[in-house]
């Protein structure tokens, strides 16, 4: 699993760009805050890296946006993305996180609303009734184990699509074949970001091949 040339290129020439902005900022740093703004500079290099280079014009992942997004949360990062990003490459980033913050918030209103009227409504209760009578039914026919494994396995799969969703930034909003494609070009880029910053901290020329 490797990050094409195109995307490795592009991404050593914006980190070296981002570093140089950040090695700018962080004079007047301690040492905690010098790595916070390494890391922020090598996560906005690999988010725009990988837009410029993707196939379709004007298009990124999901993940890119929504790292970009998250740090422009920070009001601490303003400066720094601003030296990187350009003014009206940050605004929109901020405009972005806004956006999502506000998309967030409305979902978790809905879904205690949702919530609210399950437990006081008759919904709720009819819907325990037909599990009950579902459960029932397969013990009768002899496919309760069935069943229950059946059920085991989803809730198994549930689970490990919410980490997913966890660790992907934006995964919150992936369902299905495009929350596995994006985590699957996120960990590729992650890899790339890695073996470019081991290379720079060992002082030797990385293979963009």
């Amino acid at each position: 699993m490797h990050a094409p040339r195109k995307f490795r290129k592009a991404f050593m020439a914006q980190l070296l760009v981002s570093l140089r902005a950040a090695g700018q900022a962080s004079k007047s740093m301690g040492l905690r805050e010098r790595r916070d703004a390494v890391r922020l500079s090598s996560d906005v290099a690999m988010a725009l890296a990988s837009a410029r280079t993707r196939s379709a014009p004007r298009s990124s992942a999901a993940w890119a946006r929504a790292l970009v997004a998250r740090h422009a949360v920070e009001r601490r990062n303003e400066a720094l993305m601003r030296r990187i990003m350009g003014g009206a490459g940050y605004e929109m980033a901020a405009a972005a996180a806004a956006a999502a913050r506000s998309r967030k918030e409305a979902r978790s209103r809905r879904i205690v609303r949702r919530s609210r009227r399950v437990c006081s409504g008759s919904a709720g209760r009819r819907r325990r009734v037909s599990l009950a009578a579902a459960a029932a039914a397969a013990a009768a026919s002899g496919g309760a184990v069935r069943c229950s494994a059946m059920a085991a396995a989803r809730r198994m799969v549930k689970a490990r699509l919410r980490v997913l969703r966890s660790l992907v930034p934006g995964g919150e909003a992936l369902r299905g074949l495009s929350l596995l494609s994006e985590t699957l070009d996120y960990v590729v880029c992650l890899k790339t970001q890695v073996e470019l910053m081991q290379c720079l901290c060992k002082g030797s020329r990385p293979k963009l091949g």
